[in-house]
């Protein structure tokens, strides 16, 4: 359902087009429609069908040639007239209808590109089933706030670009139609002309026999003003008008009836793409990670539900939570859009009607996805990395870690949406073979702004009891997961110390029940020298003090999706050392020093460089900043919109 056309194209780039107008009802009503008609670029005649025997007040048409009186009395015949009389595509009025000021340019170009496009009908807040925003719900007005142009507009500013979607029939008193189909099908029947709307059904039908199309451009809504002419029940809906159509056509009205409440049709689809882009996206964002300890996983969910609540095409975001929301939460909350519901079984009950169900990470155990697809039309999940996919040291027994693998590979083939938040983990996802169509997998990068480098700072209380307080210290900031290699740092701070730094060394950090670095720490410290301080622990004011106060932050990591680490050292004006791989070379390609290698030498080499030179070490934090300044949460949260219209605008998977 998505194309790389340009939708909102110059006049010169779509064909030209005439227009009929048949004019039933007082032609005063009609001018409004005949102003706006007459400002479309590229336009030709203007065939004015007012009844063979109606009288024309001098001066009531504006002063223009292009307008033609066609003197014919029956819908069927002035339709076949028009055909006749032009080369280009022909709007056709039934009734007054006020077009977008910007043109009708996507129908023009989709039945210029196709010549087996019969009609092509538009969205509007009067059109039966292709009533818009809410189909089969036809109103006196748009949507608050908006008119024709301004929605238009919108529908064809926000990604993604639309194809025509496949009707059954047409709707509305506003259709483009192809004079070749008109002379092709020699008109519609004459049994319609009480009914000019049923006329162009029919019409569309007997198009369909000769293997032309009926679609409809879901970037274009035309005004329908209840003032001009008030409307009745949809023809579609009417008994005599689908007798009438069924005994000329034995296959109507059997696929309308079908798709018509069916979220997998096309129309559907398209008709939830162009809502979501005019109303805004309606997201339920699974934190079921956000608990009592803040690390990167709680800081990527908070950042993003944050940067979307801000943004002014999305209406609203539910976060789910497994509990109370905790303290470091709070100031990621604020947002009037951003609401919070207590789930602790990831069920959102109570839950419906929205747009997208996304998990921002890792989908490690089975997820609810019968329940999901009930509260929102698209489901989407994050893989952070492959870390523990391809790692069994992380699993307690090896059925659990095959059990975790399924759990994964599961969510690849069961989401609509896969999102993968660096370009080095959609390379790992291809290397292990990860069951998802890359038209499924999109690159979201994460954000690095979410700290300022100003916020509160509070020293923790062993700096005071070990009398660090004044000591200079490097400090390794996160979980003790052997991948973290925090083993390798207090080797590469022992050989510093060997070197003569008699800098100190601050591990900080929760406890990971499996897969940690424990024995290879304890067997690192075999030698009976000066230990580290090791922080449990710590708060996140105590994170921004150890951050802002320490002379390098080390991260030797060997395994990362992204690598948060050094951009949050940055904003607090603290250098980093880690060795040049996968994801950090991809978003910190020009930092001026990195181990070569993970071994302690390597790194002790890059550290020492920093510790001699505070200019270097000046240069290594700017060149952090400038990277994360490509990576904000705002950009993050623009890409995750781009990619759930995207899903919206396509079947589900």
């Amino acid at each position: 359902m998505t194309d790389d056309v340009t939708v909102d194209s110059a006049p010169d780039e779509a064909s030209g087009l005439s227009a009929l107008l048949f004019a039933r009802t007082p032609l005063e009503n009609w001018l409004p429609a005949i102003a706006r008609v007459l400002d479309i670029p590229g336009l030709g005649r203007v065939l004015l069908n007012v009844g063979g025997d109606a009288v024309l007040r001098d001066g009531l048409l504006p002063s223009d040639d292009r307008i033609a009186i066609q003197g014919v009395d029956r819908f069927s015949d002035a339709l076949v007239a028009a055909a006749h009389e032009v080369d280009e595509p022909l709007l056709v009025m039934t009734a007054p209808v006020l077009l977008p000021a910007v043109g009708l340019d996507p129908a023009l170009s989709a039945m210029t590109a196709d010549a087996r496009i019969a009609t092509v009908s538009f969205l509007s807040n009067a059109a039966g089933y292709l009533s818009f925003p809410y189909r089969d719900h036809p109103t006196p007005y748009s949507i608050t706030g908006h008119d024709e142009t301004s929605l238009t507009r919108r529908l064809r500013e926000l990604d993604p670009a639309m194809r025509p979607a496949p009707i059954t029939v047409p709707a509305g008193a506003a259709c483009l139609v192809s004079p070749h189909a008109v002379t092709m099908v020699e008109g519609p029947h004459p049994n319609f002309d009480g009914e000019p709307e049923a006329s162009l059904m029919d019409l569309a039908l007997r198009s369909q026999r000769r293997g032309l199309k009926t679609v409809l451009d879901s970037m274009t809504f035309v005004a329908r003003p209840w003032e001009l002419g008030p409307w009745g029940r949809p023809l579609h809906d009417s008994d005599q008008a689908r007798s009438m159509l069924h005994q000329h056509h034995h296959f109507f009205p059997a696929l309308f009836d079908d798709q018509r409440p069916d979220p997998k049709a096309p129309l559907a689809i398209a008709m939830s793409t162009a809502r979501a882009k005019v109303e805004g996206l309606r997201i339920v964002i699974d934190g079921s990670c956000i608990g009592p300890i803040e690390n990167g996983t709680q800081v990527q969910t908070l950042s993003l539900a944050r940067a979307l609540a801000a943004r002014d095409d999305v209406r609203e975001v539910i976060l789910g939570l497994p509990g109370e929301v905790p303290r470091y939460a709070h100031a990621y909350l604020d947002s009037p859009k951003l609401r919070t519901v207590h789930t602790p079984d990831n069920t959102f009950e109570g839950v419906g009607g929205a747009d997208i169900v996304h998990r921002p990470f890792q989908p490690g155990e089975a997820l609810p996805y019968k329940r999901w697809r009930e509260v929102g039309t698209r489901t989407v999940i994050t893989i952070q990395d492959l870390i523990a996919h391809a790692t069994g040291a992380y699993h307690l027994t090896p059925a659990e870690w095959l059990d975790y693998r399924k759990s994964m590979e599961n969510s690849c083939r069961r989401a609509d949406g896969v999102v993968v938040i660096s370009h080095d983990v959609r390379e790992q996802m291809l290397f292990e073979q990860m069951p998802v169509e890359t038209d499924r997998l999109s690159v979201v990068q994460n954000g690095t702004d979410h700290l300022s480098g100003d916020e509160e700072a509070e020293m923790p209380a062993e700096f005071v009891e070990r009398g660090w307080v004044a000591r200079e210290f490097m400090v390794v900031l996160g979980a003790n997961y052997s991948h973290k290699n925090r083993d390798l740092a207090i080797r590469m701070w022992q050989e510093l110390r060997k070197r003569g730094h008699g800098i100190g060394l601050v591990l900080a950090g929760v406890s990971v029940a499996q897969g940690s670095s424990r024995v290879s720490e304890t067997m690192a410290l075999s030698d009976g020298g000066e230990e580290p301080m090791v922080l449990a622990d710590v708060t996140s004011e105590e994170r921004n003090w150890l951050l802002r106060h320490a002379t390098i932050c080390l991260y030797p990591t060997a395994a990362e999706g992204f690598g948060l680490v050094p951009f949050e050292a940055a904003r607090f004006g603290t250098p980093t050392i880690h060795a040049r791989f996968g994801p950090l070379a991809e978003v910190m390609p020009d930092v001026p020093v990195a181990a070569p290698t993970w071994t302690p030498f390597d790194l002790a080499d890059a550290a020492e460089r920093l510790i001699n030179d505070k200019g270097l070490a000046r240069e290594q934090i700017e060149a952090v900043l400038e990277s994360g300044a490509l990576y904000s949460w705002d950009r993050t949260a623009e890409g995750l919109v781009k990619t759930y219209r995207n899903l919206l605008s396509r079947a589900r998977h």
